[in-house]
């Protein structure tokens, strides 16, 4: 504890660092007070010298916005200023338990007069941040902390300097290492203005080095939609350059008092603890599955303020012009005055930086050597700048479509390298296409069935065509291939010469008088291909045997009696369907055959409706395999494996939908935004798996914290914002009577 006279130190707020922080009472009235000094630590380095150069500023220093320094002085050689105690906590802790748009939008113009007011008087802070900013016991917020401030003019490159760097990255303009000024500030001021918005920093990272070169390269992030109109605040403010910042922090005012004149800001809370600031929305609507709001209404109220601020901004360019009269027409005339750039801020001509960023692009679009991002990236700057430009937003859609085309077409001609690279590209630049998906899901289907082709072709290579089990799996595999790639050329012409191998082997089996074989034989060459004129030749000289009609008998005996033992698919050379594809091959139209394949289709079915109903979805995938091996008929099979892609599709949806619920919870988005929240997500479970008990017990989960977000909104006196929790509550979980009884009391206080 550091001893200062007339001083008593009560409490070490925060110390091991160059600069402690002790909570005190001060002088003869008892005052409440902070104390700041130096470490022990910290003598003699660059860190004392900048808090003594900030004490120093601070002490002349008076202004509403900024906090009294009430005494600073000097114990065993080191410095230590005393301040006013504020109750109130910092913009953090404010934010934690909630304050209104508009408040928050007060609170930033209350600090930038502030700000404004030290950079009249030549002083940059240098270290704007929530923590900084402080609440009285009332809402008068002040700015605090001035240890790393600086006059403007003064050794700029200082605050990179030494052992430490003082001011806090997170918060730092990209120049402020080298070369800080009032615009830094005003970046810093950006920043805390984003986070009050959505309640988390735009930019962060693993190490301050890090979030310095984030601060420098990374585009500036998009606020929620339903805050759009402060975008171009933020926008501003952030800017890398310094020079295409707000030059004064006043100008920062002037354009939030513009936006909240002219838009309709929503009428929301924004909170960080325990529900994240989008969610608050649903507070507004009072329905947590269906707060979406009129987009069309938001669309045509933007039109007619863009309008409105137009004809203003018109009219307000000719009485400058009138007011300036000759000399005002000469300076435009000769180009003393940057007539493009007025008349853009006014509206009235189009932004010659959009103008710069559109005829890249278009440039980029034109040249062949230019990859799908780099195009791509152009158009989203274009609209980085002006969003709704509609010529950027064809380009990105005609984009799209001419690839979707070039791709279909190398499909189709199997030029699938080339499909895969583009493919490739654009899943990256387009990740939320569902025709991208499509396409992808065509060209997985096509290297698949060129990579059954290729092993194929090698089995028969290294066994020969006469080997009859090698035959028959590359026959299952030939089909397998036009299954994923409908009119593949090679496999067509390999089945055909299967077909016609299998067909002048039964037919030299027959004319031996080995008529059996000349069957099975036979039905190698149908499953390879049925239409081959041979086939008719090979069925003539069957049915002019003697034995043909008792054979076929014997082999529908013989399959009746495999199906009553359950051998409906094996094992091989002994199962019902293989023998009622013989007696086909021999006797297409024969009603037996093709009734008892259908019978086995019918039980392979149930038997997969079965596996399918206890999740045994490796069973049945099984079983459609084994099925189109015993080529079942297509219509059966493709049925089967629907209803396999349907039930996966199902459980992906009931895992994918609790592991985002259980994420979105955890960052505070029960009932928000709107299609990606927890709620939602546990409600699509419910919808495709209505008792699953895991959903159930998560909407309790939610319901029960929005009851506990209530009754702590209710503690604060936030009577409107407590009760339309608990409406949330109560609507995720309507049988709460404890909710509802507890609801109705609050209104019936309310009424009293």
């Amino acid at each position: 504890m550091i001893e200062i006279p007339d001083t008593r130190v009560d409490q070490a707020i925060r110390v091991g660092t160059p600069i402690e922080i002790y909570r005190g009472i001060f002088g003869q009235d008892h005052r409440a007070v902070v104390i700041k000094a130096l470490s022990a630590n910290a003598k003699g380095t660059s860190i004392e010298r900048r808090f003594r150069i900030g004490l120093g500023i601070h002490t002349n220093l008076h202004h509403a916005g900024i906090i009294d320094q009430l005494l600073t002085g000097e114990v065993d050689g080191r410095p230590y200023s005393i301040e006013p105690y504020l109750s109130g906590g910092d913009l953090l802790r404010r934010l934690e338990t909630g304050i209104s748009l508009q408040a928050g939008l007060k609170y930033l113009k209350d600090i930038a007069r502030a700000l404004a007011y030290l950079h009249d008087e030549g002083i940059v802070h240098g270290d704007i941040k929530p923590e900084n900013l402080l609440f009285a016991s009332n809402t008068q917020i002040y700015l605090v902390d001035f240890s790393v401030t600086r006059r403007w003019a003064e050794q700029p490159g200082e605050l990179g300097r030494g052992t430490a760097v003082l001011a806090t990255p997170e918060y730092m303009a990209p120049e402020a290492l080298s070369g800080p000024d009032t615009r830094s500030d005003i970046y810093s001021l950006g920043i805390v203005f984003y986070r009050i918005l959505t309640g988390k920093l735009p930019f962060t990272g693993d190490t301050p080095q890090m979030v310095i070169a984030k601060h420098a390269q990374e585009a500036i992030p998009r606020l929620p939609e339903y805050l759009v109109h402060l975008q171009p605040i933020v926008d501003k403010a952030l800017a890398k350059r310094p020079e295409q910042r707000y030059q004064s922090a006043l100008e920062f005012v002037r354009d939030v008092d513009e936006i909240r004149l002219s838009v309709d800001l929503p009428q929301v809370n924004m909170k960080t603890r325990p529900i994240a600031t989008q969610e608050i929305r649903a507070l507004s609507n009072g329905n947590v599955l269906a707060t979406v709001r009129d987009a069309g209404r938001q669309e045509r109220m933007q039109a007619r303020s863009q309008r409105r601020r137009r004809a203003r901004n018109i009219v307000s360019l000719t009485f400058l012009l009138f007011g300036l009269g000759y000399g005002g027409y000469f300076a435009f005339e000769n180009g003393y005055v940057p007539t493009d750039r007025i008349l853009a801020e006014l509206g009235v001509v189009a932004d010659p930086e959009v103008a710069i960023a559109w005829n890249e692009a278009q440039s980029l679009r034109q040249d062949p050597n230019q990859g799908l991002a780099a195009i791509v990236a152009a158009f989203r700057r274009v609209l980085s700048i002006a969003p709704d430009h509609i010529g950027a937003n064809e380009e990105l859609e005609s984009l799209a479509a001419d690839w979707k085309t070039s791709i279909a077409d190398a499909l189709d001609d199997n030029n699938l390298q080339f499909a895969e690279t583009r493919l490739n590209e654009a899943n990256a630049v387009f990740p939320n296409d569902l025709d991208w998906a499509n396409l992808n899901s065509d060209l997985l289907n096509r290297l698949s069935a060129e990579r059954i082709y290729g092993n194929s072709v090698t089995l028969l290579n290294s066994q020969g065509f006469s080997d009859l089990p090698s035959a028959t799996a590359a026959i299952q595999s030939f089909h397998e291939v036009l299954r994923l790639a409908p009119g593949h050329p090679d496999a067509t012409t390999q089945l055909r010469e299967l077909a016609v191998h299998y067909a002048n082997l039964s037919n030299n089996a027959i004319a031996e008088g080995r008529l059996n074989d000349g069957i099975s034989l036979l039905e190698r060459a149908t499953a390879a291909d049925g239409s081959i004129p041979k086939l008719d030749e090979v069925r003539k000289l069957i049915s002019q045997a003697t034995t043909a009609r008792a054979t076929i008998d014997d082999l529908l005996r013989e399959a009746r009696r495999l199906r009553s033992d359950d051998q409906l698919m094996s094992p091989a050379g002994e199962n019902a369907a293989e023998l009622y594809h013989r007696v086909l091959a021999t006797d297409p139209e024969n009603a037996i055959a093709s009734q008892g394949l259908n019978e086995i289709t019918a039980q392979v079915a149930q038997d997969a409706e079965a596996l399918l109903s206890e999740g045994e979805l490796e069973r049945v995938d099984a079983l459609v395999t084994q099925a189109q091996a015993a080529a079942l008929p297509t219509e059966g099979v493709e049925e089967i494996r629907r209803r396999l892609q349907v039930e996966r599709t199902r459980q992906q949806t009931i895992t994918d939908n609790i592991t985002n619920a259980r994420s979105l919870m955890a960052a505070g988005f029960l009932t928000q935004p709107i299609g990606n929240n927890a709620v939602d997500n546990l409600r699509e479970v419910q919808q495709v798996d209505p008792g699953n008990e895991i959903a159930l017990a998560m909407l309790q989960s939610c319901a029960d914290r929005l009851a506990a977000v209530a009754m702590e909104a209710r503690e604060f006196g936030l009577s409107e914002d407590a009760e339309q929790y608990l409406d949330l509550a109560i609507t995720i979980h309507p049988d709460a009577t404890e909710w509802i009884t507890l609801r109705d009391s609050w209104e019936s206080a309310q009424v009293q």
